[in-house]
């Protein structure tokens, strides 16, 4: 289990506090903020790739290159093998693990975001 210290700190906590939210709310919330971050990332991956075809600088098959193992390493983007079969370990009697899921994978995506928009400004 997680300390409760590290479980606090998580980016899905500022986004669906349980201690705010009765049972299935607390579930709708972390659905409903998964779905918006799959887009994000969905979206910043895709404004990158835009940024990387803006680059002058760099001959075409460097661009396409670029792209591709970015495309690549998107799908090897690893939130779900970890949050399906780790997480659910992490989180002890406070959360279930279904619930330990879900926080996992938006964790995961705003992660992910956060990156992607510090490297290609892909806001």
């Amino acid at each position: 289990m997680l300390p409760a210290a590290a479980l606090a700190q998580r980016p899905a906590t500022g986004l669906c506090d349980r201690s705010k939210l009765a049972g299935r709310g607390y579930v709708e919330c972390l659905e409903n903020a998964l779905r918006d971050s799959d887009r994000a990332v969905t979206e910043a991956n895709s404004k990158a790739q835009v940024a990387i075809d803006a680059r002058s600088d760099l001959a075409g098959t460097q661009r396409t290159r670029w792209k591709n193992t970015l495309k690549e390493a998107h799908g090897l983007f690893v939130r779900n093998f970890e949050c399906q079969n780790v997480a659910p370990y992490e989180g002890g009697n406070r959360i279930g693990a279904f619930e330990e899921r879900l926080a996992c994978l938006i964790d995961k995506n705003l992660l992910r975001l956060e990156e992607l928009r510090r490297r290609y400004d892909a806001q």
